[in-house]
């Protein structure tokens, strides 16, 4: 009897210095500084970077883990597959990024590389890219005007009219009409299908100067109306 209740007694204090332990070993962990730890190999499919209120500030992934698109720290829309690197602002909310991706499937070239920066809240408002479908290719730069209207409002109020919300149509016809739903290019400098070229277009989004060498070395500088016709051409008897 005597025997079963030391080891009784042995056990508890076998029992306390563990749960003092590991009392002070998380108290230890709460407390202290995460050390900086240092790796020669990562390989991982996705990397977020937070702030300290836990928003957002860079996010790293493939294509599987490709973020959504976010707005103040929570998702609001679905925008596919972007493998590559995106950035978050002081809110939380997506501002620009790098994608991309490639790949030749039946002699078929599909090839992108894009890097962008957005309008506070808004969508790219100048973009690097390199672009190859088939035939088409495109590498240059390009300045998009944006309205100050927020993405994800305007996209809820797409979604609530999809669902026969009228008084979301109403609103996004007066928006139309004020312009803030518009996405207008301003300029283009690169090369399209061979042709180097300078492209500045009006508010509106109409090319107003073209400046091109083409692929045969033909240059020309064009000026056009508001309507999109050539108005003044150099030299004059470059051909249209």
């Amino acid at each position: 009897m005597k025997s079963i209740e030391k080891q009784l007694a042995t056990q508890k204090v076998v029992n306390l210095a563990l749960a003092i332990g590991l009392t002070a070993l998380t108290a230890y962990t709460a407390i202290s500084p995460m050390g900086t730890q240092h790796f020669e190999h990562l390989t991982v499919k996705s990397i977020k970077v937070l702030e300290d209120n836990g928003l957002p500030r860079i996010v790293i992934a493939n294509s599987e883990f490709s973020p959504k698109g976010i707005y103040k720290g929570k998702e609001f829309v679905d925008v596919g597959s972007r493998p590559g690197m995106i950035f978050y602002n002081d809110e939380g909310t997506e501002n620009g990024g790098l994608i991309f991706m490639g790949k030749e499937e039946n002699g078929k070239v599909s090839h992108g590389v894009h890097m962008s920066f957005d309008r506070y809240n808004q969508d790219q408002t100048m973009t690097l890219q390199h672009i190859e479908d088939g035939d088409y290719m495109v590498t240059g730069m390009r300045i998009i005007d944006r309205s100050t209207l927020p993405l994800a409002e305007q996209i809820a109020l797409e979604k609530a009219k999809e669902n026969g919300d009228l008084d979301a149509k109403v609103k996004l016809d007066e928006l139309e009409k004020q312009g803030m739903l518009s996405a207008n290019n301003r300029a283009f400098y690169g090369t399209l299908n061979g042709d180097a070229m300078l492209k500045l277009h009006d508010k509106q989004g109409q090319t107003r100067i073209r400046m091109v060498v083409d692929k045969e070395g033909t240059a020309a500088l064009e000026f056009l109306d508001a309507q999109g016709k050539i108005v003044q051409r150099l030299p004059d008897d470059t051909k249209s």
